[in-house]
């Protein structure tokens, strides 16, 4: 867990901050003697470190580093590019962000597609409250209100850097309810669900050498439980056509992984 809380701590700038402050930033430390540049490095994790923190203080979240994992995923996993960065948007009192906790995108330039991959983190001790609440935010994202919401920040603070101008106008399109292409966009959802898993403590009276298969064989059935929910959640919340991700995140306590993380980035209690 102590690596792993590392690894997210690492990733909080580029969550926070989009594609450009990032450019822009590392442009100005071009030509700057090399302690310079890691002065002006610390200077920049520092400022996403409080973003953060002031972000989740506003919005009356604890911290949850849920958010920062779903993020990697999409990004690395699925390949899909953040397309907002909600941190700043939330410190701001004239912009009120609800909705989902991440915005991404995949756009196909040889099949003229565009995907956008609304982001979903709950973490809790219970794997089934965590489903059930992670299905309800689903459910109401997808309210016709709240996505209009979303594509509404999507529109006026999209970070499309990274893209040619001609796929920003494509992707713009599907954007535009008078462009034929808004009816051909896809609305995705990737949803995180870490939760206690009990089998780490009872792995202390194993053999060495069964350890992992023995691990591997309690999580299979638990996640083939979870499917089993997840069905029934979606049932409930009358979701049945709906392109969904689900990432599974087993840790010894939910509790423990988001103290050691708020401890990392500083947060005071």
């Amino acid at each position: 867990m102590a690596e792993f809380v590392d690894l997210l701590s690492q990733k909080l700038v580029s969550f926070c901050m989009s594609r450009r402050q990032i450019d822009d930033a590392y442009a100005s430390w071009q030509g700057l003697p090399p302690p310079k540049q890691i002065e002006r490095a610390i200077e920049l994790r520092n400022r996403a470190y409080d973003l953060f923190k002031r972000a989740h203080r506003k919005t009356s979240r604890n911290g949850e580093f849920g958010e920062v994992i779903t993020y990697l995923l999409i990004e690395h996993v699925l390949n899909a590019p953040q397309l907002v960065s909600k941190m700043s948007l939330k410190t701001s009192p004239q912009m009120p962000v609800h909705g989902s906790d991440g915005i991404h995108f995949s756009y196909d330039a040889a099949t003229g597609g565009l995907t956008l991959l609304w982001g979903e983190s709950k973490c809790y001790g219970s794997v089934s409250a965590a489903l059930g609440e992670a299905v309800s935010s689903v459910a109401e994202n997808l309210q016709d209100g709240k996505m209009g919401q979303e594509l509404f920040l999507v529109k006026e603070h999209g970070d499309l850097s990274v893209l040619s101008d001609a796929a920003r106008e494509a992707v713009l399109s599907f954007l535009d309810p008078w462009n034929e292409n808004y009816n051909r966009r896809v609305d995705a959802s990737v949803i995180l669900i870490a939760f206690d898993f009990n089998r780490f403590a009872a792995l202390q009276g194993i053999k060495a050498a069964e350890v992992e298969a023995t691990f591997q064989e309690a999580l299979r059935a638990e996640l083939e439980a979870c499917a089993t929910r997840l069905d029934g959640h979606l049932r409930r919340v009358g979701i049945e056509r709906h392109s969904l991700d689900v990432f599974f995140l087993p840790v010894p306590s939910v509790d423990d992984l988001r103290t050691r993380f708020q401890d990392r980035i500083g947060w005071a209690a």
